[in-house]
């Protein structure tokens, strides 16, 4: 494995944001570099840690940890979870979304299952959990997205998790396929993917667990429109650099959107294979990696996880 890729891999990925970026800055520049897991099935999800980078593949029912010297080994795997998220829990643990399973799995640091959640205290069950983020506490604010068609109901919602009381919660619904999410605790907010509608919608974080009305934050009318594109193409996970510009995967379309942190189209980035999942951002803000399927259709979807070297644009 590259070098490089190996220091990149010991780092943790960055959450915080700053100020919205000027339209007179240089935009960032992403040049493919080490493919880090070129036999990645479905892979989602990433989270980086010190001992590497965890990735979820779906098929497989399994998280994957990708570790400093570039060895692959299945930290945890359960029958029938299909898991899309893995994200580590400040105080210590896991948490794991079971897609296809339709539950959310709590695990020690050590990777053992130590509590599940099915439902919330509404009765609801956690259909379909999808992308989650995590604030400074380690409480979970994940996607519950409903079925994936064009003709379904919106009946996504976002869930809340308290990592104190063991609690799950609907915050949000109405959602057109709910998606990536992103916590950003700074700004107040917590942004989420309506997957079908092709958009992204920011909610006001009033309080821990508590959402007021949406907004859109970023129509993807407003990016140039991609060739032969996918009908149920959409935007999916989302991570944001430390200077406020926000990355957002465009399932199916084969690239990723680099936004400002006010909502503004800045560039987008090419990639091998359409069916881009998610990412995350190392600490040095140098490396993002990408998770990416080749063919959502194919009977092993295999896939690769990409790190891209990143530039600012002023170097």
């Amino acid at each position: 494995m590259h070098s490089s890729v190996v220091r990149a891999l010991i780092v943790v990925v960055a959450m915080g944001c700053a100020a919205d970026a000027s339209a007179d800055t240089p935009h960032k520049e992403f040049t493919p570099d080490v493919v880090v897991n070129p036999n990645a099935y479905y892979p989602e999800g990433p989270q980086l840690i010190d001992e590497g980078l965890l990735v979820a593949e779906m098929p497989r029912h399994r998280i994957v940890l990708i570790g400093k010297g570039g060895e692959r080994k299945t930290v945890w795997q359960a029958d029938g979870c299909g898991p899309t998220s893995v994200k580590q829990i400040p105080g210590g643990g896991y948490w794991v979304l079971c897609h296809l399973a339709g539950y959310v799995a709590k695990l020690s640091p050590t990777f053992q299952t130590v509590q599940t959640f099915q439902q919330t205290t509404s009765g609801r069950r956690i259909s379909w959990p999808n992308d989650a983020s995590v604030d400074s506490s380690g409480n979970l604010y994940l996607s519950s997205s409903g079925l994936f068609s064009l003709q379904a109901p919106a009946e996504g919602r976002v869930v809340f998790i308290d990592v104190a009381t063991g609690t799950a919660s609907d915050i949000a619904s109405g959602i057109r396929y709910s998606n990536g999410v992103l916590v950003q605790e700074r700004q107040k907010r917590v942004l989420v993917s309506e997957h079908l509608n092709r958009r992204m919608l920011a909610f006001p974080l009033l309080d821990k667990g508590k959402l007021g009305p949406s907004t859109i934050f970023f129509d993807f009318k407003s990016a140039p429109a991609a060739p032969d594109a996918y009908e149920q193409s959409g935007p999916d996970g989302i991570a944001a650099f430390a200077d406020g510009d926000i990355a957002v995967a465009d399932y199916g379309n084969g690239r990723i959107l680099l936004l400002s942190g006010g909502g503004k189209f800045l560039t987008q980035i090419p990639l091998k294979y359409r069916f881009v999942t998610n990412l995350a951002i190392a600490r040095d803000q140098r490396t993002i990696f990408v998770t990416m399927t080749r063919d959502n259709s194919s009977p092993e979807l295999d896939g690769v996880v990409q790190a891209f070297k990143v530039t600012s644009g002023k170097e």
